[in-house]
């Protein structure tokens, strides 16, 4: 497939821009963000068609350059964030901290604030946002993109055993931090240990 072909890359467009969205707002949480990325998912496929392997999945390859370009956005963002906050406070503020993140020690702590949410798909989303970046895009393809096991480790450049180790921790964190947040299931224990149970089948097995 050559990607330079606007005939061929609008059909690309076509086929994946939905799923390339969906990835990257979920990643970045900002619609106009995530349109963003999107663009410059494929201004970067024409401008690199060249790095595409012949029979490769070109889907596979686009879902990296998106997730790519989406946690460079991430770091970027917590970097002037960060520099923002360690930033000298201007004289008068009436605060004896030196800098604005000082002011930040009270803050409520994360579990408290979840345990306040009552609505279970903001708390999920929460804690799925505080995953690290690895096991965070593992369940984001898994769950929401249906992705097997094979095309995430082509995605990530790792083996489907690896794949299936990050959904394994990812899972269990989500599921203490919904324990944690008063939001597990009455019989969520006895389903997570099934859960793992399964994941370690479908392991042995090979894909799902």
């Amino acid at each position: 497939m050559d990607l330079r072909d606007p005939q061929q890359l609008r059909q690309v467009y076509e086929a994946n821009s939905k799923g390339l969205y969906n990835l990257a707002y979920r990643l970045v949480g900002d619609r106009q963000w995530a349109e963003d990325i999107l663009q410059e998912t494929f201004v970067r496929a024409y401008t690199r068609a060249d790095t595409f392997k012949e029979g490769g999945k070109v889907s596979t390859w686009m879902y990296r350059i998106c997730m790519n370009l989406a946690y460079d956005h991430l770091r970027a963002r917590r970097y002037r964030a960060v520099a923002s906050l360690d930033a000298p406070m201007a004289a008068g503020s009436g605060s004896e901290a030196a800098t604005w993140s000082a002011t930040l020690a009270s803050r409520i702590p994360p579990a408290s604030v979840r345990a306040e949410a009552k609505d279970t798909e903001d708390c999920v989303r929460s804690l799925i946002d505080e995953l690290p970046e690895r096991e965070r895009t593992v369940v984001l393809l898994r769950q929401y993109h249906g992705m097997t096991f094979k095309d995430i480790a082509a995605v990530l450049g790792l083996t489907s055993r690896t794949v299936q180790n990050c959904l394994r921790r990812a899972k269990e964190k989500l599921f203490y931090g919904l324990k944690e947040a008063g939001l597990a299931p009455a019989d969520a224990g006895s389903s997570y240990g099934a859960l793992k149970a399964q994941d370690g089948a479908s392991g042995t097995q090979g894909e799902a």
